[in-house]
């Protein structure tokens, strides 16, 4: 089997295809063919050695993706030849609570990814795919979408009658909208400028295009007459506190992101009138994410997806995501 792996420093100049062994499923193993994977800005974290785990080379990226099952171990019982699967990004987590050991293994980091011809992982590892979605949409769930849902509905209990704000159009964001309005919450959507706004209306119904200027909380905080219920925060740094101000007397918010800066400084005053309530995403566990599935397929929802590039282009594919402004998230096709 071939794969992509780091293998002298973590650049795009050292990401190479090389040759590997195909791998053999055991008694509870199942192993794919991966037909699409998803980058994450984690992924340039990692090349950019600005992620907060140890990683080693060499090393296979990527951690999002789905893939065909086309061999099953004698004692399998989740899966059968043929069927889509998504492994989780957190292979520990498989319920309940986070704990410690949880965080040891993640897929593209420290441990080996996605980017490869076949994957052989552990039954109890892999969630079924959605049926409704297409190889490159589902590809987009095991951070992106697992992350949105654990901060939205396991972490927070959004409600109906609340309104929540989410900023730009990444893929995080974007999922995170289509959960809301599927729960019946109020989405506003922040971006800096006007180039998704009809889309993202389309999703959240109510877009402000302001969001490079300074007065853009007072914007929100006028239009739901006094500040959103719950914001999700995808880019850390600087952003922390205008979320806050945005946010009503008591309310949440999700800091799931970093694109802007992994050091989040905030106004502590301003927290303090506002009396709100941070929280810190992680991903989420395999129960979540089959939790996802359910809602994604009960709803019809489809997660966005920006651009899907070939396998020959996947140095385009990492230029895409890091010049930012995608509408959904960043795709791979990897026809090996």
């Amino acid at each position: 089997m071939r794969a992509y792996q780091f293998g002298d420093d973590f650049s795009m100049d050292s990401l190479r295809l090389v040759e590997r062994a195909d791998p053999i499923a055991g008694e509870r193993d199942i192993v794919l063919r991966m037909r699409a994977v998803a980058l994450n800005y984690r992924d340039m974290a990692i090349m950019r050695g600005e992620y907060h785990a140890r990683v080693s080379l060499p090393l296979v990226p990527l951690s999002d993706g789905v893939g065909e099952v086309i061999q099953v171990g004698g004692a399998v019982t989740r899966f059968r030849v043929g069927d889509l699967a998504c492994p989780t990004y957190l292979p520990n987590w498989i319920g309940g609570p986070l704990r410690p050991y949880h965080g040891d293994r993640r897929l593209g980091g420290p441990n080996d990814g996605v980017l490869a011809e076949l994957l052989c992982l552990p039954e109890d590892e892999a969630v079924r795919a959605p049926g409704h979605l297409d190889p490159a949409e589902a590809a987009t769930l095991p951070v992106t979408g697992v992350t949105a849902w654990h901060s939205l509905f396991e972490l927070d209990h959004l409600r109906p009658d609340e309104t929540i704000l989410v900023q730009g159009s990444g893929g995080v964001s974007t999922i995170a909208m289509q959960l809301a309005a599927a729960a019946g919450g109020r989405v506003i959507a922040v971006t800096r400028g006007n180039r998704h706004v009809e889309r993202l209306r389309a999703l959240a119904g109510d877009v402000l295009s302001d969001g490079s200027t300074d007065s853009w909380p007072e914007h929100v905080v006028a239009r739901t007459g006094g500040g959103v219920d719950v914001a999700l925060n995808v880019a850390g740094g600087r952003t922390l506190t205008p979320t806050v101000a945005a946010t009503r007397m008591g309310g949440r918010v999700h800091v799931v992101g970093y694109a802007a800066d992994r050091i989040a400084e905030f106004d502590i005053f301003t927290a303090i009138r506002h009396a709100t309530t941070i929280r810190i995403a992680t991903g989420g566990s395999r129960t979540d994410f089959e939790a996802l599935v359910a809602t994604l397929e009960r709803h019809g929802i489809h997660p966005l997806v920006d651009r899907v590039f070939g396998l020959d282009r996947i140095h385009d594919a990492f230029e895409h995501l890091a010049c930012a402004g995608h509408l959904g998230k960043v795709v791979i096709a990897p026809t090996f």
